[in-house]
């Protein structure tokens, strides 16, 4: 964890502004959405459980929790940092961030960009899911009717009777 220590992957990090200044380089380049995101405090980070974050490292007992999906602006100024810093980590811990990035980007109906969709995926199932029509639809109405099922994982079956209770999404 010592390798982390001052290491800038997110907002939070980002104490001197440099790669917010860096991906907006003017006031109005920043999108309204991500000027949505509520700012967390100390006592904050520290209260918030572990799936408001795209990724946890945990080493003994220190804990860093990284790239906030609180609200939607959050969650997409944490896509554009972890698309800036995401290879200053392990691979398998960028894997891991995309993958909860893109749920993240259910919950909001943000549209997740094809770098991300590539980071969580792979290339070639990125490419893939690109090419079948209604496949990105799809994955937002099966996002959709699995929230608020704790995470666990649904058969097809089960993600169209939710929908169906949803309102036939």
């Amino acid at each position: 964890m010592e390798k982390l220590s001052g290491l800038v992957l997110d907002v939070y990090d980002d104490q001197r502004a440099d790669i917010l200044r860096e991906l907006f380089p003017h006031d109005l380049d920043l999108p309204d959405l991500i000027k949505t995101a509520h700012a967390i405090t100390a006592d904050e980070y520290r209260s918030l459980p572990d799936d408001a974050f795209a990724l946890v490292l945990v080493d003994g007992d220190v804990e860093l929790k990284k790239f906030a999906t609180i609200d939607a602006g959050n969650t997409c100024l944490s896509i554009e940092y972890f698309l800036k810093t995401a290879h200053r980590l392990p691979v398998e811990a960028q894997k891991v961030a995309a993958i909860n990035l893109m749920a993240a980007c259910g919950w909001y109906d943000i549209d997740p960009p094809a770098e991300l969709q590539k980071l969580a995926f792979g290339i070639n199932a990125a490419m893939g899911a690109m090419m079948v029509p209604g496949t990105v639809k799809q994955v937002k109405n099966n996002m959709a009717a699995s929230r608020g099922t704790g995470g666990q994982v649904m058969t097809p079956d089960e993600i169209k009777v939710r929908a169906g209770q949803l309102g036939g999404m």
